[in-house]
């Protein structure tokens, strides 16, 4: 059994991210060491999670760290600045102290010193984890107004940098000289037929960094998936999401409304065409059997677990027991095809004038749908503020508006923008790139080109079949 003098603590710092309550490492560590020379304690570890919020507690890693040597009786007693510095949820703080004092460990604190032995200490104890419980809610209350208050007067929550703009606090968002024609331009390439790989390289040549907060796997390069999350978000049209809502921003736009919805209409076809074809496999949804005709899934089949794309054999008509062709095969045939195409494909495509999206009048009929929804909507909300109908039968017809108005906006939208292609353009070393690409680009470009992929299950080599877009339909 340990004695006072021979106890051995390890001291437990924690700086916030809120201002109001950050205190320095140096402050807390001083005052914990001070505590332990006072009370006879050996310091054994200090650990520190810098920055973090007292609302979380089992992604900070140094009060692991600090359970763990409890456990391991590697130390007796962990010891804090104050009661806050461990956490301020309530279900955390009884976790922590079930599971310390079950190991036969404690927790002080050198600057609220409380018996815990007693019954009136263990009180103390309590209430002051309920004060920091309570000041961290009075905290997110705060945060919270001020957010909102942001949000009405057409501002984001927070200033985080934002690709194309950037940030003062005085002026807010403004367009930044340099990514602002940047990032129209992207806008202005993929409405013009360009994919999200073709633009990932356009970026990557030389325009600029994705900047704070956009890195990708490769710091300092652009990736699709980071391009995507960029014009995906509607700031560049003056809007900004919140909640998961669209709120008019009082910034200035850098591209137009009708740009806006010209690539919100592109973008929903594409994803509509790649809903079945969502695969970390390239060719998934584009092979079909030419036996059965029934489209062959992608795995890793056979003791060597290589990848196949395999066909079940199944169907009323038991043409076959089933087949495979191995992706090597697939892309034995694929590629040279892609490889002799793209030398006459992007001659075609150099000599044809580029054709971008005109927006034409929204179809009337439309409009007066919309608007009709809209005056039912608001007549509906009147009849719930007045009275007349009871909540229970306001929320289901007010989620169906809700829904149709969605549609209907959806449509509009559509109607408004009619997509032309420029001419399909193959990269010319798309050799040397094919291994390197991601499954969703590499599909985003054979969807231009392939209608399907007809593989013949056969030994020792089945039979591919390239059938192009332009290939006739049967």
């Amino acid at each position: 059994m340990n004695t006072k003098q021979s106890m051995k603590a390890v001291l437990y710092l924690r700086q916030s991210i809120a201002r109001e309550e950050s205190i320095s490492m140096e402050l807390q560590e001083a005052a914990g060491r001070q505590y332990c020379t006072a009370m006879g304690y050996d310091v054994v570890a200090v650990e520190s999670d810098e920055g973090i919020s007292g609302r979380t507690w089992l992604k900070r890693p140094a009060v692991q760290r600090v359970m763990d040597m409890i456990e391991r009786q590697e130390a007796d007693v962990i010891v804090l600045w104050k009661w806050s510095r461990l956490s301020r949820n309530r279900l955390d703080w009884a976790i922590a102290v079930d599971k310390v004092e079950a190991a036969g460990g404690r927790i002080e604190s050198a600057t609220e010193q409380v018996d815990v032995n007693t019954s009136t200490g263990r009180l103390a104890r309590g209430m002051l984890a309920e004060f920091a419980a309570f000041e961290s809610e009075r905290i997110g209350d705060v945060w919270r107004e001020a957010h909102r208050r942001r949000v009405e007067s057409g501002r984001p929550a927070t200033g985080k940098p934002r690709f194309g703009y950037q940030y003062d606090r005085e002026n807010g968002f403004t367009p930044d000289p340099i990514e602002g024609p940047v990032l129209q331009e992207c806008y202005r390439l993929y409405l013009s037929g360009k994919s999200f790989y073709e633009i990932q390289d356009y970026l990557n040549a030389g325009p600029t960094a994705p900047g704070s907060g956009y890195d990708g796997p490769k710091p300092g390069r652009w990736s699709t998936r980071t391009l995507r999350r960029v014009m995906d978000n509607p700031f560049a049209s003056g809007r900004f999401t919140s909640n998961g809502e669209i709120h008019q921003g009082i910034h200035e736009p850098l591209i137009s409304e009708e740009v806006w919805e010209a690539y919100q209409v592109r973008r929903n076809s594409r994803r509509v065409q790649r809903t079945s074809t969502k695969n970390k496999y390239p060719y998934t949804g584009l092979i079909f059997c030419g036996i059965c005709g029934h489209a062959m899934y992608a795995g890793r089949f056979g003791s060597d677990g290589t990848l196949k794309y395999r066909c079940h054999g199944t169907s009323s008509l038991k043409l076959h027991t089933g087949g495979y062709v191995m992706a090597s095969t697939l892309e034995k045939a694929l590629l040279p095809w892609l490889d002799k195409l793209a030398i006459n494909i992007n001659q075609a495509a150099d000599k044809a004038a580029p054709i971008l999206p005109k927006p034409v009048d929204a179809t009337p009929h439309l409009r007066r749908a919309l608007i009709k929804v809209e005056a039912r909507l608001e007549a509906l909300t009147l009849k719930l503020l007045d009275d007349v109908i009871p909540r229970e039968v306001y929320e289901p017809m007010r989620d169906q508006l809700m829904a149709e108005k969605a549609s209907l906006s959806a449509q509009l939208m559509a109607a408004r923008v009619v997509i032309r292609e420029d001419p399909v353009k193959v990269p010319a070393d798309l050799m040397t790139r094919w291994p390197s690409m991601s499954a969703t680009d590499k599909r985003e470009l054979l969807g231009k080109l392939v209608r399907k992929i007809v593989v013949t299950p056969d030994r020792p080599r089945s039979h591919v079949e390239i059938v192009p877009m332009w290939a006739d339909i049967p």
